[in-house]
């Protein structure tokens, strides 16, 4: 169990304290910064009722980011050229404007999946690729675990600032 206002694991029983009138299990160390009115030493299960039947979660499989390549228009356009198709050509096969294929060539105009997707196949080419999650793996690990009374605590200190 980890406590409710650092956010660090508890090493043997929680304390549970009354803090400003809600019930929080905390470690020795907050328990005695913070004080508050000390209740039972350990949890108590709270008793909730449990509906007729569990209601089915949708399995949801977890598909992968898609990016544009840095230098989707250019590749685009290379791949429009080799294969001896016009701007207008090109376009009227995806059901778009000439402008805005004009506009994608340039990297004025990112398109959404789906017209990107239309583009890859009509042009034999790969412009989406899977995101680069190096920056974010490091920042959702803090996430997954959510944010602590504590942390709450501090970020606000920090506003007021």
């Amino acid at each position: 169990m980890y406590c409710e206002i650092c956010g660090r694991p508890i090493e043997g029983e929680p304390i549970a304290i009354e803090l400003d009138g809600a019930v929080l299990y905390v470690c020795r160390s907050c328990a005695a910064k913070y004080g508050g009115k000390t209740l039972s030493k350990t949890p108590q299960p709270q008793q909730q009722k449990k509906p007729a039947k569990p209601i089915p979660q949708p399995q949801r499989s977890r598909l992968p980011e898609l990016e544009l390549v840095d230098d989707f228009g250019d590749v685009i356009r290379r791949a429009r050229e080799n294969l001896g198709l016009s701007r207008e050509t090109l376009a009227a096969m995806l059901g778009i404007k000439e402008t805005v294929l004009r506009r994608i060539e340039a990297g004025q105009l990112q398109p959404d999946l789906a017209l990107a997707r239309k583009i890859e196949k009509a042009l034999g080419i790969r412009i989406l690729v899977e995101s680069r999650e190096e920056t974010a793996s490091s920042s959702s690990a803090k996430l997954e675990k959510g944010l602590t009374l504590g942390e709450v605590a501090e970020i606000r200190d920090e506003g007021e600032e």
